[in-house]
């Protein structure tokens, strides 16, 4: 599998997640969420160098959809005219994913006895709870910031999708007080880990590293063979995967169109 064919199996492991339709056109793919106005959510995916009319056949059906022209595209030398072409034209690099994969080494399972999965109402307001407190302001591991909107966001993806399909919502337990969250879907083959936090009174314990390792070990179980998650290079998360066994197999960015405003 090349890195843009995950990043297509990607793009349909978060369709009915985050993703509300898919439209193919051919050149690119765009993906669009209703549940969150972000360019993150709402972009065409790209695999070669566009004429000026296909990246404006992408902007006229992002601007119909209400949302700001983006492209996301793997950073590779035959791409990187792309790049320079994108700047022409009005777009700035807004972000940088770091797609990182699981190596070989043998999975810890240190406090895999204290965690709990969601699988009803109370659980997933104690997974909410938990995952807002994970994520702060003034933090100087979490370069994400407060949770926002995205909080309402996790909340109806487990409620549509949790019967449905294998998406799961984890919580990691310190005695009888939850510390730390995760989450997990799979999709023909891969393990996409996200949702990942631990509240800042544990960091360094290991409650994080254990909600991150028990959705590595389930996605081993559901025969998954791509064990991966997103991040951005430089930061602590990243530095914090590198050191449990995760390794960037390659990066991605996100183009967004900044001189111009949706309809």
């Amino acid at each position: 599998m090349t890195n843009f064919e995950f990043l297509q199996k990607y793009m349909q492991l978060q369709n009915g997640i985050m993703f509300d339709h898919l439209f193919d056109l051919g050149f690119a793919v765009i993906g669009d969420c209703k549940k969150d106005s972000s360019p993150f959510w709402n972009f065409g995916l790209v695999n070669e160098i566009l004429s000026l009319e296909q990246l404006l056949e992408i902007e006229k059906k992002l601007f119909a959809l209400n949302r700001k022209p983006a492209v996301y595209f793997e950073r590779r030398v035959g791409l990187e005219p792309f790049a320079r072409f994108l700047g022409g034209n009005g777009y700035e690099k807004s972000n940088e994913d770091s797609w990182m994969f699981y190596d070989s080494r043998p999975v810890d399972e240190k406090y895999f006895d204290s965690v709990k999965r969601v699988s009803n109402n109370g659980g997933l307001q104690v997974f909410l709870k938990t995952f807002e407190s994970c994520y702060q302001k003034n933090d100087p591991q979490n370069p994400y910031g407060e949770l926002g909107d995205y909080l309402k966001v996790a909340k109806d993806v487990w409620r549509k999708n949790h019967n449905l399909r294998p998406l799961e919502y984890l919580v990691v337990y310190k005695g009888n007080e939850p510390v730390a969250v995760s989450a997990l879907t799979s999709f023909e083959g891969i393990g996409y880990i996200s949702n990942v936090g631990s509240l800042r009174k544990v960091r360094g314990d290991g409650y994080g590293k254990a909600a991150t390792m028990f959705c590595l070990s389930e996605s081993i179980k559901r025969g998954n063979t791509e064990h991966c998650l997103a991040t951005e290079e430089g930061n602590y998360p990243n530095e914090f995967y590198k050191r449990i066994g995760f390794k960037t197999r390659f990066s991605a960015p996100l183009y967004t169109k900044t001189d111009e405003k949706t309809n």
